[in-house]
C-alpha cells in the first residue's frame, strides 16, 4: 500500500474536496525525526539500532479545505501522535516519550505575506508538497527541548532521591537563630 504522506500533491485539490487522510506512518519514513531520536539515544548509550523503535507507528489525521472560506489559500487541520524514544535530562536513561502535535497550517506562495491567529503559515516554493514534510516539523516542534519523565517514580535520579528520604537532613541554618542571640548578647 502507498503511504500518501510521500507522494508529491496538489494541495488545492485536496482542499476543493474536502480531502480527509487518516493514515499511519512509522517513525523511521521520517528521516529528520529519526536523525534526532538517533542522536539522543546514541549520546548516553551508543547503542540505536536494536530498540525497534523506527517501526513504531505514527498516527496522522490530516484535514484538508480553504482559510475562512476563501479560495485560493489551502488549509490544513489534524492531527500526528508517536512514541519516541528519548533521554531523561535528570537521570539520562531512555524512556518512551508520547508526542501528541495539533497541525494548523496555511499553505501560500513563497513571497506571499498572510497573518491569520491560531495557524502556522507554510510557503511553497513549488506547486506541489510531500505531507510527510508537515508531519515531521510537526512533530519535531512537539518535542520538548529538556524531556523528562513524567512521572517520580518512573524516573532513577528522583527515585533514589526519594528512598534516601529516611536518613537524616542537613539543616545548615537550623541553629543560625540561636548563634545570633549569643551573639547579641
Amino acid at each position: 500500500m502507498v503511504n500518501p504522506l510521500f507522494d508529491r500533491v496538489l494541495p488545492q485539490e485536496l482542499a476543493n474536496c474536502k480531502q480527509v487522510i487518516d493514515c499511519k506512518g512509522d517513525i523511521g519514513s521520517l528521516e529528520r525525526l529519526t536523525e534526532i531520536v538517533e542522536a539522543d539515544i546514541a549520546a548516553v548509550s551508543g547503542d540505536v539500532g536494536s530498540q525497534g523503535w523506527r517501526a513504531k507507528p505514527i498516527d496522522i489525521r490530516l484535514e484538508f479545505g480553504w482559510a475562512d472560506g476563501v479560495e485560493g489559500i489551502s488549509a490544513i487541520t489534524g492531527s500526528a501522535s508517536a512514541h519516541i524514544p528519548a533521554v531523561c535530562q535528570r537521570c539520562l536513561k531512555v524512556f518512551e516519550l508520547a508526542l501528541d502535535t495539533s497541525i494548523k497550517v496555511l499553505l501560500v506562495r513563497l513571497g506571499d505575506s498572510l497573518d491569520v491567529a491560531d495557524y502556522e503559515v507554510w510557503e511553497l516554493e513549488e506547486e506541489t508538497l510531500q505531507l510527510a514534510d508537515i508531519v515531521e516539523e510537526s512533530l519535531v516542534m512537539a518535542m520538548p527541548l529538556a524531556p523528562t519523565h513524567e512521572s517520580m517514580e518512573s524516573c532513577v535520579a528522583l527515585a533514589v532521591e526519594n528512598t534516601d528520604s529516611g536518613s537524616e537532613t542537613a539543616r545548615p541554618f537550623a541553629d543560625l537563630r540561636s548563634q545570633l542571640e549569643k551573639t547579641n548578647n
